[in-house]
């Protein structure tokens, strides 16, 4: 798969995965901040991973990669998130969304940046 085609399905799959474990294990606890932890971990944890496998076949401009990959990633999910407000699949309005789950996607572009950085100094 080329580079291109692994930022964009990483990226589906960096929003798919948290979306699916959010969705599905806020249906066992009603607490708005329960709500908040799961999906903060979900992303950290679905963005490392496929940072991780981003990271291991790049061999050079890893900060610059970090960068690239986590914008592209956040405009990714918010898109999508967008897309099911408007099709009114979210609950969500706009201003609770713009308030409570676009902060939490600022951590995807943190830790691919953050990836970066440690792979330029592992080489």
């Amino acid at each position: 798969m080329n580079k291109n085609a692994k930022i964009i399905n990483y990226g589906l799959l960096v929003w798919l995965i948290p979306s699916f474990i959010t969705v599905t294990l806020s249906s066992f606890w009603s607490a708005f901040i329960t709500f908040e932890i799961i999906s903060a971990l979900a992303v950290a944890v679905t963005a490392v991973i496929f940072s991780y496998l981003y990271f291991r076949g790049l061999i050079e401009n890893f900060i610059k990669e970090g960068v690239l990959t986590g914008i592209i990633w956040l405009i990714i999910s918010v898109i999508l998130d967008l897309i099911l407000i408007a099709l009114g699949v979210s609950q969500l309005n706009l201003a609770t969304y713009a308030m409570y789950v676009v902060p939490l996607y600022l951590i995807i572009p943190v830790i691919t940046i953050l990836m970066g950085v440690i792979y330029t100094k592992k080489k």
